[in-house]
């Protein structure tokens, strides 16, 4: 399961105008000093940072908390279920009496809980698979013994959870048609150090005595006046590049589609898209490669190629961060590293991710989609809502086939969670409906399958590039006929 983090959005007291005003002085004094190159004018800044520090709002002196919301030891996802520990605040009055407290939770009614002076009360709320959101909300009042009195009613910041998604089975490892890293465990086509033998020549200038090859030279050197060396093909590391498009969280139930409140908990798209990028992630991570993150939106700067259990931690950690946000007007489309493996984890509910694909399959990359529409479950909707979710689904599909025909694999992403088990058609549809259950049903091969189908193809070496392109092509083809 994912590591969970909690937090609470508090907002403390303001600062005090003239400790702002003392932070103007002491930039300018340093912006002065640097430009006229006089260190004294620098050095004038001092007083007006001590007048800053002095003025800072001291952290826990504020607004009086009556109760908190706390992780229960570690805070660990059991299930769907969180554990947190409702206990009072300190900076609540310390006579005795009542603590009435109202809990809110998406998706659930509020609920109302009186504690006595020094109570603590185990709480469970629903978890998001992954991501970071508000799980809880609350506020209290204290009443004296005899409930003839009480204080104002608090409220308080909202609980703020991030859960890190889960790291899958580890899939098969696919090596580009162009590595250009210098060391790794993957076969390129450029001569040097590795496993795989190239040819066996005569030996030259700059060749390594230790590649001699007696065998050979005693069997085709007839005068015994030439030295025959073995050449093998360099090893090296492939770089996965990784881009999520989050533009969209599609829900499991097609009936949350049209809500206008907020979304239930559960699965959507965005999940599916965390859990697959992490496992593919940690796959390549694990046999050395070098993994990069992007996301189409540009809500950030993408994560730069590395390797080791550090970047990944640092892959899983902005993978949380991801919420849904609209792709912004870039003057140039995102530029994957040479000879890179590009992965798009995407829905795939417009035309843009597809021909992202098709442009970097154009230059020469490996590429494949990730489909990260979770297992869909038909919901109670009007005619029109039906008919809307039955043409997105047909648009999707055109999409996913067209792709497919172009030589571009896309693999199932909802296989990287086993909570969301395996994706199955619509059951228990009458006559009139079985023309539609295949919409709601997977197309092309799991995660896993997938990744071992293309690992295997691009592996393959049919005398030049071309080869190794083709049967990508295949894949691509062959990938709605895989079980």
């Amino acid at each position: 399961m994912g590591r969970g983090r909690t937090g609470s959005r508090a907002t403390g007291p303001a600062r005090s105008p003239g400790a702002a005003l003392a932070v103007i002085l002491a930039l300018v004094c340093v912006v002065a000093g640097f430009v006229a190159g006089r260190p004294d004018a620098v050095a004038l800044a001092a007083p007006f940072a001590l007048l800053a520090l002095a003025g800072r709002p001291t952290p826990g002196v504020g607004e009086a908390r009556l109760v908190d919301v706390t992780p229960d030891r570690r805070t660990e996802v059991q299930g769907s279920r969180l554990r947190l520990l409702l206990t009072q605040g300190s900076g609540g009055p310390s006579a005795d009496g009542l603590v009435a407290t109202i809990l809110a939770a998406p998706g659930c009614p509020p609920d109302a809980l009186v504690l006595r002076t020094g109570e603590e009360c185990p709480l469970l709320v629903h978890a998001p698979f992954s991501g970071e959101r508000d799980v809880l909300s609350y506020g209290a009042a204290r009443f004296i013994a005899e409930v003839t009195g009480s204080s104002p009613f608090v409220s308080s910041p909202p609980v703020r959870v991030s859960i890190l998604p889960s790291i899958g089975a580890l899939l098969a490892r696919a090596g580009s048609r162009r590595l250009v890293g210098l060391a790794g465990t993957h076969v390129s086509r450029r001569p040097g150090e590795g496993g795989e033998l190239r040819s066996v020549a005569p030996l030259q200038a700059g060749d390594a005595l230790r590649r001699i090859d007696w065998r050979a030279t005693a069997r085709r050197s007839t005068d015994q006046d030439r030295l025959m060396v073995r050449r093998s093909y360099a090893d090296a590391e492939a770089s996965v590049f990784l881009v999520i498009d989050q533009a969209h969280d599609l829900p499991a139930s097609t009936a949350d589609w049209f809500a206008a409140g907020p979304p239930r908990p559960g699965p959507g798209s965005l999940h599916v898209a965390r859990a697959a990028a992490t496992t593919v992630a940690a796959s390549f991570l694990a046999g050395g490669d070098r993994v990069g993150l992007h996301d189409l939106s540009g809500t950030r700067r993408p994560l730069r190629s590395a390797g080791g259990a550090r970047h990944l931690e640092q892959i899983r950690t902005r993978l949380a961060g991801l919420s849904v946000a609209p792709r912004r007007r870039r003057r140039r489309d995102p530029v994957p590293p040479p000879g890179a493996i590009v992965v798009l984890f995407s829905a795939f509910l417009d035309a843009e991710p597809a021909r992202l694909l098709r442009l970097w399959h154009a230059q020469g990359h490996l590429v494949a989609g990730v489909d990260c529409v979770p297992p869909l479950q038909p919901g109670t909707t009007t005619t029109a809502q039906a008919e809307a979710v039955r043409l997105t689904l047909l648009r999707r599909r055109l999409l996913l086939e067209a792709m497919g025909d172009d030589g571009i694999p896309v693999f199932v992403g909802a296989s990287a969670d086993a909570r969301l088990g395996p994706r199955h058609g619509v059951r228990g549809r009458t006559a009139p409906d079985a023309g539609r259950a295949d919409l709601f049903s997977a197309t092309g091969p799991d995660l896993e399958s997938g990744f071992r189908l293309l690992a295997r193809q691009a592996g393959r070496r049919v005398g030049s590039f071309g080869g190794a392109a083709g049967s990508a092509a295949g894949v691509g083809r062959a990938g709605g006929r895989i079980p």
